[in-house]
């Protein structure tokens, strides 16, 4: 079966580099996937996205650009970090920090997010983006300083959080309250929800955005609306299809690790 996925799920490499900032506009320039064949993931049969397999690579193209795109086993190469990468105890699951594992329209504002605050001196490090119902759970049992909210009730379960922190001289600083103020000030300009405004838990790291719509309602398959989506986003179904798939492979992943 051949499969042409949308530009959406693109690396974020190019985001980390000088000499290609300049193109960042370039690689999330609108386009019209219908101008390709369609990703076939209404068959819910398959129980894993290893059940898919294409007939030959396929490639995205643009101009000035050739992506690569595995659809098979593409939530392997997710980016992960092990616990105490950042000075505190995250338990031991692993923490997803690829941002493509993020709703696209959230995770372009993270991408805006950091850029935002890298004009202003301040390097974020992802901490972690998708989190799987049972490293949720492995949080939970951690105690309420980590989550009053327990398998499925947090936004990290459906791509719409992120946790970041500010890093000095390559140190994850995370006490310096007018530090934190400029960076949960940068994500509220972009229309974030900031942890840091809460009291109980007090989570400046925190980002999120939903649309309005509740936790419940998520946890029902509804996704958030947002403007421009035909524009921007003309193939975002698609896209989030494929997300479900990969969240649904680190799913099994994960719990597998809970149950050793």
């Amino acid at each position: 079966m051949r499969v042409v996925l949308t530009l959406s799920l693109l690396t974020l490499a190019l985001l980390f580099s000088a000499p290609a900032q300049a193109q960042i506009e370039k690689l999330f320039a609108s386009y019209d996937c219908r101008f390709y064949e369609e990703l076939d993931l209404d068959d819910e049969s398959a129980d894993t996205i290893s059940s898919f397999v294409a007939a030959e690579p396929v490639l995205v193209t643009a101009p000035e650009l050739i992506i690569t795109i595995d659809t098979i086993n593409g939530w392997k190469n997710w980016s992960t970090i092990e616990n105490y990468t950042f000075g505190k105890d995250r338990g031991g699951m692993p923490m997803i920090t690829e941002l493509n594992a993020l709703h696209p329209y959230f995770r372009d504002k993270i991408i805006a997010l950091i850029k935002d605050c890298r004009e202003q001196g301040i390097e974020l490090a992802v901490v972690e983006s998708y989190r799987t119902h049972a490293k949720q759970n492995e949080y939970k049992t951690m105690g309420k300083k980590y989550t009053r909210s327990g398998a499925g009730k947090s936004k990290h379960q459906y791509g719409l959080a992120v946790d970041l922190v500010p890093m000095v001289d390559s140190m994850a600083v995370w006490d310096d309250v007018a530090l934190w103020k400029k960076v949960g000030l940068a994500g509220e300009r972009q229309g974030l929800r900031w942890g840091g405004r809460w009291k109980r838990p007090y989570d400046p790291g925190h980002f999120e955005w939903t649309g309005g719509i509740t936790t419940a309602e998520l946890a029902q398959g509804k996704l958030p609306a947002f403007a421009n989506k035909d524009e921007h986003y003309p193939c975002i179904e698609e896209d989030i299809k494929l997300l479900r798939k990969y969240w649904k492979e680190w799913e099994v992943n994960q719990s597998s690790l809970a149950r050793r």
